[in-house]
Parts: C-alpha cells; structure tokens; sequence
C-alpha cells in the first residue's frame, strides 16, 4: 500500500489511443471512488516487433515496464490481455503472467481459466449490425476490413461476419474480406477491397480507425458514404461521431469495462476472489448506414402522437432513445440527469402558445453549463451535439403550427450556435495548450544541450519543464549503466535505480550520491513519494533506439496522458546527450587534451542554440541565419516584407532602480508582447541588451499600423495590470522593402534603426508611474 490505500495496477496499451483512454477513465472514475491509487504500465504490442519491425521497430522497449509489477508495490493488476497480447498464442500469455506470481490478476477483454475477466461480449452488437444491413438496407454485397490475421479481436469478429452472412444465405469470398492494422494508415489494403468488389454496397471494418482509412478511399472513388453503399465501424469511439457522415458503429463500453475491473481488483485484492463479468456491446445506428435521423415514428406507432403526451412521458422516450447506447454504463444517470431538464424545457417552449425568450435563453445557459461540467469526461460534446441533432430530427417531425414551429427553428438554431461556439473555443484552446506543452517538452533537449554537465541545472531545469506539462508529481530514475534489452521484451529488473530528480506537492529536488539508490519494489512508495491523497502514476521507460537509460514516472490524471510519450522520448534524448557528454568527458581526460581543445569543445556547444536564454525568442545568431535565409531564397524574390526594429525604453532606469530582475522581467514582457504582436511564422529575436528585432512577410498595405497598434494595446494592458511601479514600453521603428537578394540585413537594420531614433522623440520623459 501507498499512504494507506491500495496500489491498483493496470496493463494496457498505447495510451494515447481511443480504446485505452476509455478503458483508463473509466478505472480512474472507480478508483476516486473507493479512493486507491491507480498505476498504469502502458507497454506497446508483446511481441509485435517481429508482426512489424518496419513500423514497431523499438516498441519493446515500453514493455519492459511490465516487469516493474511487483508483490511488494502492488495489491493487485488489470491486465488487458486483449490489447497488449493480440500477437502471442494463449500458451505464452500464461507464460507472461506467470513473471508477476503473487499479485492477485484480473484480466480484461479474454477470459483465461484460473483468472477472474471482464470483458464485452462482441458477438451481440456485431450481429445486430450485420443484419441490420441485410434487413434494412438489404444489402447484397457485404464486405469486411479485418485487423491482423493472427489477432483474436479481429478474428472474433471476422468469423461473426461469415456466421450472419451464412446463416442468411450469402456466399463469402476471399476477395470480400482484406486484413488491416487497426489504424487509419491501411488506405492501400482498403482500396484493393474497393476496386475488387465493384458492386459492392456495404462494407464493416473490424474497428473505427480502419473505417477513417476507408472513408477516405470511398471519397477517391466519388462513392457517397450512406447513399452508394453503407459503411459499419466497430468501437463507437469518441472520433466515430465527428466523422462525415457519423459514423454507425457497435458501442463495446470500454470506460465501463474499466470501471468495473477496478471495484473487481479492489475485491480480489480484499477477498482474494473477484466476480467475472461479461458485458454486452450496443448497435449504434448513425448516419453512414444510410439510415436518416431519428424521427417521431420511429419512437411512437402514431403519427402527431409524441406532443400529445404528458412532458414526462416526452423526456422519458428522450432518454431512452437518445441515451439507449449508455443506459448499462456507470454514468449514464449522470449524463441523463443532465439533460433532461433541458428536454423539459424544450418541450415547454413547443407546447407553450406563447413566445418565451427567458425561457429560451435558460435552455442555453444550461446546455453550456453542462458543456463546462465534468459530464464531457463521460459523454464527449461531439456525442452531445449528435444528441441534439437526433432530438431536432424528432421535434422537427411532429406536427406542429407555422408559429411553434418557427419557434422551435429558433430555439434549435440557438442550441446549434452554443455548441458550434464551444466546440470552436475548446479546439482553439487546446491548440493553444497543446503548443505550450510541446515547446515545454521540447525544451527539456534544450536545455540538456544549454546546461550540459552541470547535472544539478540541468536536472533541476527538466523539473522546471515537467511541471509546465500539469504533472502533480514526476519522478526520473536511471540505471547505474545503459542497458540493452532484447527485442523479446523480457527481461531482469535490476535490483535498484537512481532517483536523480523529484517533485511532488510536498518536495521538489535533485539529488546526488547513494541518497539516490532505491530498491526497483519500492520505486512506487519510498521516503520521496508520500501523498496525503490518491493519485493516478503513469510508468514508462526512458530510450533511445536500442538503449535503454531509466524510467520516469508521473502523476497525472488521464486527461493530461497525451504528453507522456512524448516528454519520455525529450527524456531519452536528454539523459542520451548526458551520457555521451559524460563519455566525452572521460575521453578528454584520458587523453589530456589541452585547455584549448576544452575551449573548442565548450564553445561548441554553447553555439548549439539560437534561442535567447531569457525570453525564449531567437538570439542574435538565430535571428540572422533565418531572416537572411527566408530573404535571399528565390521563391521569396518579389514578396514584400517588414522589419521592425524595437528597443526597450530606459532598461538602465529599471535595472539601476528597481534591480536586474525588474529589468529581467521587463525584457521577457517586451518579447511577449512583440510575440503576441506578430503572426506564428514571423521572426522574432533578441541581438543586444534591449534590442529586439522582428521580421514578416505582408502584403496587407495596414500591415505595419496593425502591428503598431497591437503593440501599443498590449503594452497598455501590461502596464495597467503588472503592478509594477515602472512602465514598460519600446520604441520602434520599421523599414518596408521587396525581398530581391541585394538586400542585408545589415542595411535594412540600419533603416528601420532611424526610423526608431525619430519615434523614440514621442516617448514619456520618465517611466516611473
């Protein structure tokens, strides 16, 4: 145990995919619950380097992570034996399990004889979508888009396909069915399906990704999706419902499948036993099947019955047709809840005989009050903007006078903005997110490369770089040497590991000597990782191709596991350079170079970044190299370009006054505002003290005055809201010319630096507030 609660382990597979998440949201929601820890081991494939070395070259490296499972660190394990062995036979998973005796296992996804299992009964929704192809659509021609041909998944659902179609009496033949990878990277297997089926008028891929590929290669084709032919996928995967048209799909619950293994663990790990469970996976019928939206038929025998009904028997149909694919999950009460008093109030306003704009701008105000909740954790806002779009099919049907029924337009037209403009806002900020994160991921390497042997800075300014990336708790631990592992995966955990660096909410350091040894069983739970909470760890290694340096470990919540693979891969990097800078180091002193030799090889790598260490935009050098590149280019010959010349006003005032971190602080400030001033492609550099430069191609003739502007509504903004007692401010100048080849950036500094000297005549005469 850790702070008194249980370790609960789970095994899966490439975090950063649909079916993993889901199965990881749904143990963390459990494990907040009963209040344990969850540690996840996101290995890759077992044996999947040799099914595809090509592609999956160094993917055995993630599961050596396995072996970290230990009786001492944990109480019990999920392994989702479905995910991570699809390419072992059934003798080597039993051989796999037996590495971690002595910790109680639960299996996910494929019952095994002596373990407790929850898993989804694939063949319920499988079939129901096949033969709603038949019934339905009466469908002729069928075909399918497996996964791997040694993948039991794909071959559980592979040999549904060839059951319905027999038993209906269709023939199937081999060139009806090609094998993908599971990913939407098999255009080229799917268009071979295609072009060698040409009358055919349905196809089922084995899961969702597979059917992105297929979109694609029906598009090639001109074929319509849902009118020349239907399209089934298999997941019901968050990506499913944004697809063009929405994709019809068979719903394995997999946030559920998660949930239940975790109160399962925690029973097996309390009781020693633990109940087997098999879930049933739910036909979702959307629109690529050709079927239309839901309408008031579908739902009531008689036509104009729907409004005729009580409110509550109304949002009672609601919930169960527009929820129905939910209806077993854990937090189906939660997303019905939610919604249903919207649907009350939505029923108010088409039975109402007048106009009610307060009531209407409550419906809104609610449906983006449940847009805000933690709802979308469960129930994505692509499904609930699906949901509403089934719901107006429904009320759309039902007869209604002119008058409601423009009401009704309205208020739909109303739902349809809010939902179009959080959509728009959440992707906004999650680009603007996800840039933050990856320039602090990147900056790891960076860093490594600015502080080079001074392990204390360096290890410290990785720490630094990991609690930008919304980690509660990261923890890096190296070997005593690089190991090399084999391609197999399995290996000997060596029997302890150098904690280098920490932070949690408690401490933050980097530590040195034999403080840093920890015992591999107590890596989890030793004297630098107590947390008066629960908490969510992530494991994963730390590599470079074939060499294997250490682990690190997070703590994390599964809505920030998006960084994880690639902070690990920046951690490779960084501990790679250590080493061969350590290496380097031996070297030099075996061979006594002279202090020259030092010199070269220090200045070397002092010249290994262009970014200005204070403010993170180019320096000098940087700048230079890209703006002489960008204007002596040939395809740039013609293009009209700026370069705006700024330097801050009275730096010597701030620094003498107030102290250089004042002045630090003003400079960092002045490069933020030059940034948010100028578009993501131009240039933007520091070459002296307080002279920065800035470089874009335009051809806006406002250009320039746009800049300006900005410049000065965000320098106002800094200064009413920085509550220092200083202004700070710049003055700039521009030069404006046409990129022909002649030009220097030497010449056109100069240009725009008197154009500076005449704005510098309007600037205050002291900057003191």
């Amino acid at each position: 145990m850790t702070n008194n609660r249980l370790n609960i382990g789970i095994f899966t597979c490439h975090i950063d995919n649909d079916y993993a998440i889901e199965v990881c949201k749904g143990a963390e929601f459990a494990a907040k619950e009963l209040d344990c820890n969850l540690i996840v081991f996101p290995g890759m494939f077992l044996n999947a380097s040799f099914n595809d070395p090509a592609n999956q070259l160094y993917d055995y490296q993630y599961n050596s992570i396995f072996y970290y499972a230990h009786p001492e660190c944990l109480d019990a394990l999920i392994v989702s034996v479905g995910a991570i062995s699809s390419f072992l036979s059934e003798k080597d998973i039993h051989a796999f399990l037996s590495h971690f005796e002595g910790i109680p296992i639960l299996t996910l996804e494929e019952k095994l004889d002596e373990y407790p299992c929850i898993m989804t009964d694939n063949h319920v929704g499988m079939r129901t979508a096949i033969e709603h192809l038949i019934n339905e659509h009466h469908s002729q021609h069928i075909c399918f888009v497996a996964g791997k041909e040694n993948n039991s998944d794909s071959n559980q659902r592979l040999n549904i396909y060839r059951e319905v179609l027999s038993e209906h009496g269709y023939t199937v033949t081999d060139n009806m069915i090609v094998h993908g990878d599971f990913s939407e990277y098999c255009g080229s297997e799917i268009g071979t399906l295609i072009d060698n089926n040409p009358d055919m008028d349905a196809i089922v891929f084995a899961n969702d990704q597979m059917a992105i590929a297929g979109y694609a290669e029906l598009r090639k084709r001109g074929l319509r999706i849902g009118e020349n032919l239907s399209v089934i996928g298999f997941d019901d995967s968050t990506s499913s419902v944004n697809m063009d048209p929405p994709l019809t799909t068979v719903n394995i619950n997999s946030c559920e499948l998660g949930y239940r293994a975790i109160y399962g663990a925690v029973s097996l790990a309390k009781t020693g036993a633990a109940r087997s469970e098999t879930m049933n996976s739910h036909f979702i019928k959307r629109l690529s099947c050709g079927c239309r939206l839901c309408r008031e038929n579908d739902i009531v025998s008689t036509p104009a019955e729907l409004l005729s009904l009580s409110d509550s028997e109304i949002v009672d149909i609601l919930d169960h047709t527009l929820f129905d694919e939910i209806r077993d999950s854990f937090f189906s009460h939660k997303v019905i809840e939610s919604f249903s008093d919207i649907f009350a109030d939505i029923i108010r306003v088409l039975k109402n005989d007048r106009s009610d704009p307060y009531l209407q701008r409550n419906i809104i105000d609610k449906i983006k009050n449940r847009l805000e909740s933690n709802i979308t954790d469960f129930y994505p806002v692509q499904k609930i903007t699906y949901m509403f779009r089934e719901m107006a099919s429904i009320f759309s049907s039902c007869s209604m006078s002119p008058a409601r029924r423009l009401e009704f337009n309205n208020l739909n037209a109303a739902i349809t903005n809010a939902l179009s403009l959080f959509m728009s806002n959440s992707l906004h900020n999650q680009m603007q997110e996800n840039r933050i994160l990856g320039w602090s991921s990147i900056y790891i390497t960076r860093d490594t490369l600015t502080y080079g042997d001074d392990l204390n800075k360096t290890y410290s300014s990785i720490l630094n770089k990991l609690k930008a990336l919304n980690y509660n708790g990261a923890y890096i631990y190296t070997y005593d040497d690089e190991i090399k592992i084999t391609d197999s995966g399995s290996w000997i955990v060596p029997k302890s590991l150098f904690l280098q660096a920490f932070y949690n909410p408690n401490n933050s350091q980097v530590l040195f000597g034999e403080s840093r040894r920890i015992p591999s069983t107590e890596i989890f739970d030793n004297e630098y990782t107590y947390y008066d909470k629960r908490f969510t760890s992530v494991i994963v290694p730390i590599f470079t191709n074939e060499d294997h340096h250490g682990i690190f470990i997070c703590n994390t919540d599964v809505a920030s596991f998006g960084t994880i693979y690639s902070t690990s891969l920046q951690l490779g990097a960084a501990l790679k350079y250590m080493t061969l800078l350590r290496e380097q180091n031996i070297t030099q002193e075996q061979l006594k170079l002279s202090l020259n030799e030092i010199h070269e090889k220090n200045e070397l790598l002092n010249h290994l970044s262009t970014s200005d260490e204070l403010t993170g935009i180019y320096n000098r050098r940087g700048f230079m190299e890209r703006v002489e590149y960008y204007i002596n280019i040939p395809s740039n010959h013609g293009l009209k370009a700026i370069l705006l010349f700024a330097d801050m006003d009275s730096l010597k005032v701030v620094n003498d006054k107030f102290g250089h971190k004042d002045g630090d602080f003003a400079l960092k400030n002045i490069a933020n505002i030059l940034s948010m001033s100028f578009g993501p492609h131009d240039v933007i550099g520091r070459i002296g003290g307080d002279e920065f430069v800035c470089f874009a191609f335009t051809g806006d003739p406002d250009y320039v005055a746009q800049v300006q502007n900005r410049i000065k509504q965000y320098s106002a903004e800094l200064n009413a809201t920085c509550g220092k007692p200083y202004f700070i401010e710049m003055s700039v100048g521009v030069t404006e010319f046409t990129c022909d080849g002649e030009q220097t950036i030497e010449d056109l500094l100069s240009q725009a630096d008197s154009a500076l000297y005449t704005n510098k005549r309007y600037k205050r005469m002291s900057i003191i507030k």
